[in-house]
């Protein structure tokens, strides 16, 4: 406790830079810009896809234009990209109507208009298959159940009040386990169940979207090689589904047609992060890194998944330039591919650049991308840019303004941050918690013993209705917010590459005796 509060007292903030990064940010801001390229001209930026290579270019070529040095695209192996040009789905039995659908990702095309008899077969896993063996050759099958009714219980759009931020803030000490068991057991089944349904010759799956309000949610996993997806499917709107599943129920025979046209990308079997810096001063200066994930699910735009974050480490770094800092530490951006599918961009760059650890071979990971092979497995060998990396800074919650941020059980790190939050407590920026929290790319620099955090962002309607949906679309990103967010990124960046020493780090992970 008396470390934590030495680091507090000496801490230093710059207010005159402090000044000139909210004046360029709040009076000459060009995220708005940014964002609206991202979104409006270029897209969805699914992995791997023409799209996402576009916007890779066009971040480099744009760090570039306000200066920034040694811009590059680092690639990793990803597998075919996949894209939708048109979807069109109908009940055609008992009676004719469009129903509100998407395809799900890296599934065929149906090559035209594919009709066939629909089954319900509610399959939640394995243990489910046998009971459908020899029932599904030539069908449509819905294998999601139908959710009970329920009263919603949340409000669309909020922000974090006091109540909120203090519960954010109390520490949840409960921070045994591993993290990602679920996850791993959530995506694999997602491979078996296609298997499986191949193999019955099923004519196409048909999914739930796991939103209601017509929302649909459409993204999947089937890009690893040699595991393609053989048969099309489509997410429908969670009312249209559960429409067909009653007439199902009471007896009614019940067709739908498809018509999806989709196309594999194999041109190029790798897919690509964006990198680009302000040098520090020395021959080999110490790096503070700001990140976001570039690419995005196809359903929407991408617009707060995540080109918001991608926006506001490009306007920030913007800022920096525009102001003229010279840094003692390198300031540099990534800007992420791959996380979506399992964080392939952030994962490529600790393996390229900061330590390798041994690969896990295990039977139940053979699905999983490589930040999961590798996560917990030791010995976590270091590379020469190691000691060099002070911390990274990641946006990825939404276009919601920064309320403070998640010091991932860094104690001497949370008292360098309220020190330089002060500064913007006028700006709704006060919160440091020593909580984790995980979803997003600063995981993978936590993971090996780096600082890595990620801000605390009020929600709006992030989790509500817009991520991973088809309303992922510019007009749902809040400019202000991501004004302010870019002024803080700015700060903690500026304030990350001057002070007199690297960010404070937790103690090395270590294998369990």
């Amino acid at each position: 406790m008396a470390f934590s509060f030495a680091v507090e007292a000496e801490e230093k903030v710059d207010l005159d830079i402090v000044s000139k990064i909210r004046t360029e940010g709040f009076a000459n801001s060009q995220v708005e810009s940014i964002l609206q390229h991202l979104t409006d001209d270029i897209g969805p930026r699914l992995t791997g896809t023409p799209a996402m290579l576009e916007a890779n270019n066009w971040t480099k070529e744009k760090l570039e234009e306000w200066g920034l040095k040694n811009a590059k695209l680092e690639g990793f192996e990803f597998g075919p990209g996949w894209t939708m040009e048109g979807v069109q789905v109908f009940m055609t039995e008992p009676r004719k109507t469009q129903l509100y659908a998407m395809p799900i990702s890296w599934h065929p095309g149906t090559e035209g208009v594919l009709e066939a008899d629909v089954i319900y077969a509610p399959i939640r896993s394995k243990k489910d298959f046998e009971k459908y063996k020899g029932k599904l050759e030539g069908k449509l099958v819905m294998v999601d159940r139908v959710r009970d009714q329920r009263e919603p219980t949340n409000k669309v759009f909020r922000r974090h009040d006091k109540k909120g931020l203090a519960k954010i803030q109390k520490f949840d000490t409960d921070i045994g386990g591993n993290e990602i068991d679920g996850w791993v057991s959530y995506k694999s089944f997602f491979y078996e169940l296609g298997m499986f349904l191949e193999a019955e010759g099923a004519a196409g799956i048909i999914r739930r979207s796991p939103r209601t309000g017509m929302l649909i949610e459409a993204s999947g996993y089937r890009h690893l090689e040699g595991l393609t997806a053989k048969i099309p499917g489509v997410r429908l709107a969670a009312e249209h589904y559960a429409r067909a599943v009653r007439l199902l129920g009471e007896g009614e025979e019940v067709k739908m047609s498809l018509d999806v046209d989709a196309t594999f990308h194999t041109g190029d079997m790798n897919s690509y992060s964006t990198i680009a810096e302000i040098p520090g001063k020395g021959r080999k200066p110490e790096v503070v890194l700001a990140g976001a994930h570039l690419d995005s699910w196809f359903v929407g735009d991408g617009a707060v998944d995540n080109g918001a974050g991608v926006a506001v480490v490009m306007e920030a770094v913007r800022i920096l330039k525009a102001i003229g800092v010279e840094p003692k530490r390198t300031i540099r951006v990534g800007l992420w591919g791959g996380e979506e599918q399992g964080y392939y961009g952030s994962q490529q760059y600790v393996m390229d650049h900061l330590a390798s650890r041994p690969e896990n071979t295990a039977e139940r990971l053979k699905y999983m991308a490589p930040y999961e092979k590798h996560y917990r497995q030791f010995p976590i060998s270091k590379k020469p840019e190691f000691d060099k990396f002070s911390a990274y800074f990641n946006l990825d919650n939404g276009s919601g303004k920064i309320r403070g941020v998640y010091a991932e059980g860094n104690s001497a790190a949370a008292s360098v941050f309220k020190k330089w939050l002060k500064p913007f407590h006028d700006l709704g920026a006060n919160t440091v918690t020593l909580n984790s929290t995980g979803g997003t790319d600063h995981e993978v620099f936590d993971d090996i013993g780096l600082p890595g955090f990620q801000f605390i962002q009020d929600p709006l309607d992030y989790g509500s209705r817009l991520h991973h949906s088809q309303l992922d679309v510019f007009d749902h990103a809040y400019i202000e917010d991501l004004k302010q967010a870019s002024v803080i990124m700015a700060s903690f960046l500026y304030n990350a590459a001057m002070r007199d020493e690297k960010m404070p780090r937790k103690p090395m992970p270590h294998a369990e005796k």
